[in-house]
């Protein structure tokens, strides 16, 4: 055989071995015109556009343009042949058979003729869809970290293991007085000397973060780095280690709670002024009611004496009507005074109860008992359900006040020849003690009042049926220190229901 002669045997095998690689190369293998017909496609190429084999692609007809999704991009990937000769890595989309979109990157060179001149193009083509798509979904999440980070109104920051910034987002340069991350960073050497107003709060909260790997709501006095004004934060922070468990740097949050921290200190030293005023206006109330009720007593008592001169004469019984007014007068006086003394004693906590077994039949039946002679002088009829067998807990002595003062109110505000009934009941632990009458009732408005001093009804209320409006606030209270609480239920023209819930005896 003559040197460089072909050997005709091996022809075809060679032939064979070309075609498989082309087949089974794993990628789009192609040839085309210069203005776009496809010449050649293999089995590959056919499948990534959408065709069961090369011979259905070639039968399509349709030239390589039309599978682009921009045709843009077909102009660029010419131009760059034309100007090199070739393309590497020219990465666009296209469009399948079945309309599903596909990124492809293209590799591909000109072929030339014997003289030089471009009449096609050759090249392949690799489907990288799932690359470009986890590649845009990584820059897609970046950017959104990005953004959270640089938006947030919270401080974001990493710091090193011993005291130095290493990343700050926007707003806790802001917080420092920084206009930017690098100034910040060149600004703060050491976060435990440099920012906390309490020397060891840094090595409090590094300890935590080493004990409990984070810190939440870690809260603290700090200077803000450049101008040194004094803030209150909170922080949120964890402890970065690598795989081997070795501690990294520190990352977490920052809050400015300088406004809250204010308005809590605002609210306690207008709690303690409050306070400290409640207890002097209780002390004042205190001394003056004793102070008032030495010159009454006498009042009182020389009225009482001069009644008993007049009273069997005559010719002085205009002396003893006067007399009369003064006495009651007085009277009524002594009973505001004696009001105002035992609220004073109340809310300033000198009053001391003691808690005893009390049942609760006997304890309305005396308190009926005391204000049956008022209910007569108005026609009044006091009925008392049977109470069974029903016990509070509770100082005697106080609860009896405090049916006194609601029976009291329910006699006065009621007309005449009417009926009040009193009745007792279980209420979920407590025993509830209702009296309830038809009288002249309450605005809603004086209803969700009720408790405070010196409340008084409607001006027909008050000119009919005069008081202080001490009773029900010296109720409320005894009953509030006993563990219970008082309910009113009550309409205009339709009558008041109260209700005294004590705790019952077990």
């Amino acid at each position: 055989m003559a040197m460089g002669a072909v050997n005709l045997d091996q022809t075809e095998p060679n032939l064979t071995a070309l075609t498989k690689m082309v087949e089974f190369s794993g990628v789009g293998l192609f040839e085309t015109t210069l203005s776009g017909e496809i010449r050649f496609g293999n089995d590959h190429l056919a499948r990534m556009l959408g065709f069961t084999d090369s011979a259905a692609l070639a039968a399509d007809g349709r030239s390589a343009g039309s599978f682009y999704v921009d045709s843009r991009d077909q102009a660029r990937v010419r131009r760059e042949i034309e100007a090199k000769g070739r393309v590497d890595a020219a990465v666009y989309q296209l469009r399948r058979t079945d309309g599903r979109l596909i990124w492809v990157c293209e590799r591909g060179t000109a072929l030339r003729d014997d003289m030089g001149a471009p009449y096609g193009y050759v090249g392949s083509l690799t489907d990288v869809t799932n690359l470009v798509e986890t590649q845009m979904q990584l820059a897609q999440t970046e950017a959104d970290y990005r953004r959270i980070y640089e938006c947030a109104t919270e401080g974001i920051y990493r710091s090193s293991l011993d005291g130095r910034m290493l990343r700050a987002n926007p707003a806790l340069c802001r917080l420092n007085g920084y206009p930017t991350e690098a100034e910040l960073m060149e600004g703060v050497r050491d976060i435990a000397k440099e920012w906390y107003v309490e020397p060891n709060r840094r090595a409090e909260f590094k300890r935590l973060l080493e004990e409990n790997g984070q810190v939440e709501n870690f809260e603290s006095e700090i200077y803000a780095h450049k101008s040194r004004r004094r803030l209150w934060i909170s922080e949120n922070a964890y402890l970065v280690r690598d795989a081997d468990g070795r501690p990294l740097f520190y990352e977490g949050t920052v809050r400015d709670i300088t406004d809250r921290k204010n308005a809590e200190r605002a609210m306690r030293d207008g709690l303690a002024e409050a306070e400290s005023a409640n207890r002097a206006k209780s002390a004042f109330l205190a001394s003056i009611s004793h102070e008032l009720r030495t010159p009454l007593n006498a009042i009182l008592g020389f009225s009482e004496l001069v009644m008993d001169l007049t009273k069997c004469d005559a010719a002085l019984a205009q002396v003893y009507g006067y007399v009369e007014h003064i006495k009651d007068s007085g009277d009524h006086l002594l009973a505001l005074i004696n009001d105002i003394l035992d609220l004073a004693r109340i809310e300033a906590g000198a009053r001391s109860l003691e808690t005893e077994t009390l049942n609760a039949s006997a304890l309305i039946a005396k308190a009926i008992a005391t204000v049956q002679p008022l209910a007569q002088e108005k026609g009044l009829t006091l009925l008392m359900s049977d109470c069974g067998a029903l016990r509070l807990a509770a100082d005697g002595r106080a609860m009896h006040q405090c049916l006194l003062n609601v029976l009291s109110n329910a006699i006065k505000f009621s007309r005449r020849d009417q009926e009040i009934r009193v009745s007792c009941a279980r209420q979920d632990g407590l025993v509830g003690i209702t009296v309830a009458d038809r009288g002249l009732g309450m605005e809603p408005a004086l209803v969700a009042r009720i408790g405070q001093p010196f409340l008084t009804g409607t001006k027909r209320q008050t000119t009919d049926v005069p008081g202080t409006g001490l009773g029900l606030a010296i109720t409320h209270s005894l009953l509030e220190q006993m563990g219970g609480h008082l309910d009113i239920v009550s309409e205009p023209d339709q009558g008041t229901t109260a209700i005294l819930l004590i705790p019952e005896a077990v």
